[in-house]
């Protein structure tokens, strides 16, 4: 057997075999969505009673909550996926082109999780197709709304590079039968038109598409998001001109982490040692201390500006709230996560020895999940504190703690996505055949 079929036969193998440990992720995975619905239906059945989500003001409570925050984090780490997968493509980063699809799935993943959390925060479905349908007038009356409309897009445009992207490996499985024949259908709608030889064509139109998606990430990610929380004065803890700079920072952070933790776990699954090999969570690692000092940099100066005696007063009674405050525990749990991660980064950049996949993955899982604590944190806290005028003199001070059903609910996205993670194994290739689909078309040519 050729190098170039061994090649082949290990970065198409998650498709053709399966082994027990697959099987085992795949019920686990299973059994937390199935909770994730089950969640759900109990809030269908007997309404927000199962949650902690009260209105403000009037009920001292917060009516956005873990859904609001942890859909927040999924949208970052969908625009920030996406971004890096461009980012590769539109700079030629060889280096890096083996986790450019493990980006793209991760943000044609996280959005869907996005939208489901916004559903969970509506309450029932109709509410959400009533929202869609009258577009027109809700636009004008709620955020979510916009943050439907922006998700949409981004996934039809996120949609679209992966199809123009994977056509040629398509053919190539396909041509082999290495791909589910349920599916043939959907093959033959992606590869609709499809001509040998057409590499050039493809990578053309993937690199003009990059460019539009780097060029729309800042203001998709670091724009319609965060200024709906920014212009809303009502909520001294969200209105800022920072936010919009601050969240694509943390989009940007906690997307990488999300790939370093993904490729770490196929790396592993498979023994692509060497195809997603050291260089490669080196780099993103080098790339996760700059986000993370960004971030970190964004909470110093919320901290240090909300903290001074010349700062409003509805602003400073927020800030303290967060350092010494009622929101003091999970605000420093989620910046001990950043800090941790950060540590190990900069200790194995000093020192190489200090490297490893692993401990790669474990730094960069606790700055994910601290950004997740970290949004969940930004959004309660904005809804909390009545400090404007007439609110401040006719309602107290609220509170907010999620219940079960919450938890299962907003959490269980997270294994949802990787149930959905493992299906995209046995459906496309997850590493980019690349140079082998065309090497080996010039072996068939030479052999001819």
């Amino acid at each position: 057997m050729s190098t170039l079929d061994l090649d082949t036969e290990r970065l198409t193998r998650p498709l053709q075999t399966t082994s027990t440990k697959f099987y085992v992720a795949l019920v686990v995975t299973a059994l937390v969505s199935f909770a994730t619905a089950f969640a759900y239906l109990l809030q269908l059945r007997y309404g927000f009673a199962v949650t902690g989500l009260r209105d403000w003001g009037t009920m001292a409570g917060a009516p956005w909550g873990l859904y609001i925050g942890t859909f927040v984090w999924w949208i970052g780490i969908a625009h920030g996926g996406i971004a890096i997968s461009a980012a590769v493509r539109l700079f030629d980063l060889e280096t890096y082109m083996p986790i450019a699809r493990i980006a793209e799935l991760i943000t044609l993943i996280a959005l869907p999780m996005a939208a489901t959390n916004i559903l969970f925060d509506l309450g029932r479905p109709d509410h959400l197709w009533a929202m869609i349908t009258n577009w027109g007038t809700t636009m004008h009356t709620s955020p979510l709304t916009w943050d439907m409309t922006t998700t949409f897009l981004y996934l039809i445009m996120s949609g679209t590079y992966l199809a123009i992207t994977i056509r040629d490996d398509i053919h190539y499985c396909r041509e082999r039968d290495m791909l589910p024949s349920v599916l043939d259908p959907v093959y033959r709608v992606v590869l609709a038109g499809y001509e040998k030889g057409e590499t050039v064509k493809t990578n053309q139109m993937a690199w003009w598409m990059a460019l539009g998606i780097l060029l729309l990430v800042p203001l998709m990610s670091g724009g319609v998001v965060p200024w709906l929380f920014a212009t809303m004065g009502m909520h001294p803890g969200w209105f800022g001109a920072a936010q919009g700079p601050s969240m694509l920072a943390e989009s940007l952070t906690s997307a990488l982490a999300a790939v370093v933790v993904t490729a770490a776990v196929f790396r592993y699954a498979y023994g692509w040692d060497d195809i997603i090999d050291d260089r490669i969570f080196k780099g993103l690692n080098k790339a996760l201390i700059g986000f993370v000092l960004l971030t970190i940099w964004f909470l110093l100066q919320d901290i240090v500006t909300g903290l001074h005696p010349v700062a409003p007063t509805e602003t400073g009674d927020l800030t303290a709230s967060l350092v010494y405050g009622s929101m003091a525990v999970p605000f420093w749990l989620s910046v001990g996560g950043l800090v941790i991660g950060l540590a190990y980064f900069v200790a194995q950049a000093l020192r190489p020895s200090l490297f490893s996949v692993g401990a790669s993955a474990v730094a960069a899982l606790l700055v994910t999940l601290a950004i997740l604590q970290k949004k969940i944190v930004f959004v309660v806290e904005g809804l909390l504190y009545p400090t404007r005028e007439p609110m401040s003199s006719l309602f107290p001070e609220g509170s907010y703690f999620p219940t079960l059903p919450e938890f299962i609910m907003a959490l269980g996205t997270i294994g949802v996505a990787a149930l959905l993670f493992l299906v995209a194994t046995k459906v496309i290739p997850i590493v980019e055949l690349g140079e082998v689909d065309e090497a080996a078309e010039s072996e068939e040519v030479s052999e001819g």
